[in-house]
Formats: structure tokens, sequence, C-alpha cells
């Protein structure tokens, strides 16, 4: 089964294409970040009585609440300079066939020259409104869920079958048991 849909970026969907970035991609960092919040909060409860106990509670709290900060400047910078440049956010058109995904741009542009083949997909994310498919870590596609409708198990089997790896995604683990269990009895 073939599926095609179109993808028009906005702010919005730049900014969450930087989060879902950081999410697959900066796994240490992350994990770097957790285990100094952590420490510099205990350490803080430890001397709140000190003023450097204090700040260093605040700058754990800032460690935990500002796991997207970077990625949300690069986002953010990013659309300030499309606005600036005049041009439209980016559009595409991807058709996803029996061997490679083809990205076709929509705003005048020739069609990509090699589709991306399933192979060369490196890592594959989802939320709530989109999949993500990076063929390395410095450039994804999001595919909209509602485009898809009633095909989006299907296409997520499709993908996953296709390049031999799981969509990864922050939901919880009984959320995602319980999404395949429905795909496989639909």
């Amino acid at each position: 089964m073939d599926y095609s849909v179109t993808m028009r970026h906005d702010e919005k969907s730049l900014e969450a294409l930087a989060h879902m970035q950081y999410d697959l991609f900066c796994r240490g960092n992350r994990i770097a970040r957790s285990a100094l919040s952590v420490i510099a909060v205990f350490a803080g409860i430890i001397r709140f009585q000190d003023w450097w106990g204090i700040l260093l509670i605040a700058y754990g709290c800032y460690l935990v609440t500002s796991t997207y900060s970077s990625a949300n400047h690069t986002a953010h910078k990013l659309a300030k300079q499309i606005r600036e440049s005049g041009m439209p956010f980016p559009a595409s058109r991807y058709t996803f066939g029996e061997r490679a995904m083809q990205i076709d741009a929509l705003e005048g542009k020739e069609a990509s020259p090699e589709p991306l083949a399933y192979a060369q997909v490196c890592r594959l994310g989802e939320d709530a409104g989109y999949f993500y498919l990076f063929r390395d870590q410095y450039g994804g596609y999001m595919i909209p869920k509602e485009q898809l409708g009633e095909r989006t198990e299907s296409f997520r089997a499709f993908v996953e079958g296709k390049t031999g790896q799981r969509f990864r995604s922050r939901m919880a683990p009984v959320v995602r048991l319980m999404r395949r269990l429905r795909a496989k009895k639909g």
C-alpha cells in the first residue's frame, strides 16, 4: 500500500521537530542534565541554610525546566530567518513506496534527485500529532498523523517493517502496548 502526505512547516512544527531531534539524538545530554539536577537539588537541600544551597536548588530546577532551551533556540532562529527572507515555510509531499520515500518540494523546486531508501532512515520518533523519520542526526521529516486518518496504525506498521526499527515516543509503556494490541486486532 502506498502512502502520500503533505507537510507544510510553521514555527510550531519546527519546534516540535527540534524537540524530537533532541529526544532521539541527545540521550547522553538528557541523562547528564537529569543526574546533575538531582545532585544539585539534594546538595541544596542539605545546605539550605547557606545562600549557595538555595542557588543549587534553583540551578537544579533550571536544568529540569530548560531541557529544550537549545532546541527551541535553534528552531526559533530558523523560523526567524525564513520570515526575514520573505520565503514561505518549507512544504513537501512525501510518497512512501515499496523501497523508498520520495520527497518532493512544493515550492517550485525540483523533486529530490534520489528517494530516501528505508535502509537510510537513522531513527524513528512519534508524538501525538506526527511521525518523525530522521535520515541522520541533523535532518528529519515530519508526517502529520491527521492526513493518515484511519491508516495511522497501518502506516506505523509499514514504516517499522520497511526500516526494521520501532517508533520511539515518550508515551507511557502501557499506552504503547494497548495501541499495538488494538492494531493487531484491527
